[in-house]
């Protein structure tokens, strides 16, 4: 067995502890100074922005009229519920007890010869006319969807 010579060596462990108590005095001092340099921001505040519109005021009244189309049904196929079809009287009976069941919900008599329609609604899309059908047949368990035809 070997036995390793240790003053061989010394020197070489002196080198390395010197090296590396300096390379950490080194670190010591760096973060001290870096602690103590500020650096001056300025800042500013950015101007209000603001944008004018000019437009004719007719552009108002023609959105308003179109909105108006728009809510009636006048531009689009819509989804409407029949709830009858017969006589005047009965007709007039269904379109008051529609309303007093549905207040939300547009009611009308149509007259297509000899009978009467009672339709209510106006639905953008078939799942709102669904929706609407399922709550009209708890009064009105003969009611259907349909769209009317453009006259």
């Amino acid at each position: 067995m070997r036995i390793l010579n240790t003053s061989n060596y010394t020197p070489l462990f002196s080198f390395f502890f010197l090296i590396i108590s300096t390379l950490s005095a080194q670190d010591d001092t760096d973060q001290t100074s870096n602690q103590n340099t500020f650096v001056q921001a300025n800042t500013y505040s950015q101007p209000e922005a603001s944008v004018t519109i000019n437009q004719d005021p007719k552009i108002k009244m023609l959105l308003d009229i179109k909105s108006k189309m728009e809510k009636d049904g006048e531009f689009s196929d819509r989804y409407k519920i029949q709830l009858y079809y017969g006589s005047l009287n009965k007709a007039n009976e269904i379109v008051r007890a529609s309303k007093e069941a549905f207040p939300d919900w547009d009611s009308s008599i149509q007259w297509e010869t000899p009978n009467y329609k009672v339709w209510i609604g106006n639905y953008r899309t078939r799942l709102e006319a669904d929706r609407a059908l399922k709550e009209a047949h708890t009064k009105f368990p003969n009611a259907f969807i349909f769209k009317p035809e453009k006259k």
